[in-house]
């Protein structure tokens, strides 16, 4: 017979419901009834992209959506310093009532299209935090679709401290999604592959600082939000996945150097597959020592089941290392057919097959070379203008690339999104750079953000310029200061160049 949760039209597996009766005991019926309730959703903020675009009321944006901070502070963990995870607050909740109240969609809003949002379940968000990320660590998230772990660790990193991520899922399709949301969130200092955690060991033995394995798993603690977990379910998957995690742990173990701290995560709630996977690490693994573990339920968690162990390795700590950021690469990816843009710390994953590293910068069109759609969204291109006078000989022809902010209120935000060619005033634009295509760049960047001054000779500059270039050109657009994609510019027309693949239907 199958427990019924009627508010939730949910019928948890007899099997499953007897197991946890002995494991939860009296906590059973508070459990039985938190299933009933409907899942909760958190946003993971990007602080780097809001920090690189002071135009942007951040504050004030917080203040209108009402987010509540995600106290991570009450999990913490015997033997756990947190003295980098819990510097700044990155993770929130939201009222999904209240903002379709006043007219919010997450996800289907400019500030989400533009990175600075990432969509993620509450418990999900609670792991990172916990890893002790610093801004100079060597990570890997080894099973990382659809991204929301490793844009949590890329927040924390840095690109001038030398900061790395190897962002990895084994499914290839999975891997795709993956690499949207690293572009889409505009961090350089990510690479995105898809392997499988023999090959990578054999690429990196003993080499990564910090190490998450959210691990496939039997998916008990998404029975609430999803009825396939339900259905998929048996005592024979939670054994496969136990053989499966062990051998996976086996690998990332091995990549683990001196002093690196590995998270083991799953959303579920067997012993198999959490407390006995434990034991089985520090069996195995007497090299290592244990930091904590949570284990996060319906009724005692914002969101839904996970759990995390936290394990560090004992002998000297990676020490930050300085980086000349100066050093900077253009790599030809011929199966791509794109140019990427990124810092040389990320060199020592060419070998791999990679989906991506740093930023596409350009891609070939049927028309030959076209900006791509990933340079809109980089974090670091107000750092680019060098790199990009010097791109190679078969280039884009040489563009003024103009740059157009709008308000979140104007309507031609979301009928930029919807795929629409927009109208705009010539005095709406400001010059952003100029790219010569053989190399010999000649930048031409004003700083819109400035002064008055600037602002007022950048005008009479793009005045002229209009007038010999017969008022055309690319256009960067950007909502309140948040880069969203490109457009062509052209007598008081904008044609839009958004990908079709992730406009807004109308």
């Amino acid at each position: 017979m199958k427990e019924s949760c009627q508010k939730n039209h949910i019928s948890l597996p007899e099997e499953f419901s007897e197991r946890m009766k002995i494991r939860l005991g009296q906590e059973w019926e508070a459990f039985l009834e938190a299933c009933s309730l409907p899942p909760k959703r958190g946003l993971r903020l990007n602080l780097q992209k809001a920090e690189a675009n002071p135009d942007f009321p951040l504050e004030k944006w917080k203040e209108n959506w009402k987010l509540e901070e995600l106290k991570s502070e009450s999990l913490k963990l015997e033997n756990s310093k947190n003295e980098y995870g819990l510097a700044l607050a990155r993770e929130y909740l939201c009222d999904e009532e209240y903002l379709q109240s006043i007219g919010v969609q997450i996800g289907h809003d400019a500030y989400h299209e533009a990175g600075l949002y990432y969509i993620q379940d509450p418990s999900a968000m609670s792991v990172v935090p916990y890893m002790e990320i610093r801004p100079f660590d060597r990570c890997l998230d080894l099973f990382a679709s659809p991204g929301g772990n490793s844009l949590q660790i890329a927040d924390r990193l840095k690109t001038e401290e030398g900061g790395i991520l190897l962002s990895n899922e084994f499914i290839m399709e999975r891997a795709k999604n993956l690499s949207k949301n690293v572009e889409r969130m505009g961090y350089s200092h990510v690479a995105v592959s898809s392997c499988s955690a023999e090959e990578l060991e054999a690429q990196f033995p003993a080499f990564f600082s910090r190490i998450l394995v959210d691990a496939p798993c039997s998916g008990e603690g998404m029975f609430r939000k999803n009825p396939e977990a339900i259905a998929d379910w048996s005592l024979e998957k939670v054994s496969q996945c136990a053989g499966l995690q062990r051998d996976i742990l086996g690998h990332a173990l091995r990549m683990l150097r001196e002093g690196g701290l590995l998270a083991y995560s799953t959303c579920t709630f067997s012993e198999e597959e959490n407390e006995e996977m434990r034991e089985w690490i520090l069996e195995k693994h007497p090299e290592l020592s244990f930091l904590g573990e949570r284990h996060l339920y319906f009724h005692n968690s914002v969101g839904e089941g996970q759990y995390f162990s936290l394990f560090r390795k004992e002998g000297k700590d990676l020490e930050r290392e300085d980086v000349d950021i100066s050093k900077l690469s253009m790599l030809w990816e011929k199966k791509a057919k794109k140019y990427f843009y990124y810092p040389s710390s990320l060199k020592c994953f060419l070998p791999l097959p990679l989906l991506r590293i740093g930023v596409a910068v350009l891609e070939e069109g049927k028309k030959g070379w076209e900006w791509s759609h990933s340079l809109s969204h980089a974090i670091d291109l107000p750092k680019l203008e060098e790199a990009l006078t010097k791109l190679p000989e078969k280039s884009v022809e040489t563009k003024l690339l103009y740059r157009l902010s709008l308000s979140k209120e104007d309507r031609r935000v979301e009928a930029y999104l919807n795929g629409q060619e927009i109208a705009v005033e010539k005095e709406e634009l400001r010059n952003f750079l100029m790219a010569d295509r053989k190399g010999n760049g000649n930048s031409k960047k004003s700083n819109v953000e400035s002064d008055k001054k600037s602002d007022k000779e950048s005008d009479k500059k793009s005045d002229k310029e209009g007038e010999k270039k017969s008022d055309k050109g690319l256009v960067l657009c950007a909502c309140d200061g948040l880069p969203l994609g490109f457009g062509y510019y052209r007598n008081g027309r904008l044609r839009n160049l958004y990908p079709k693949g992730i406009r807004f239907k109308k």
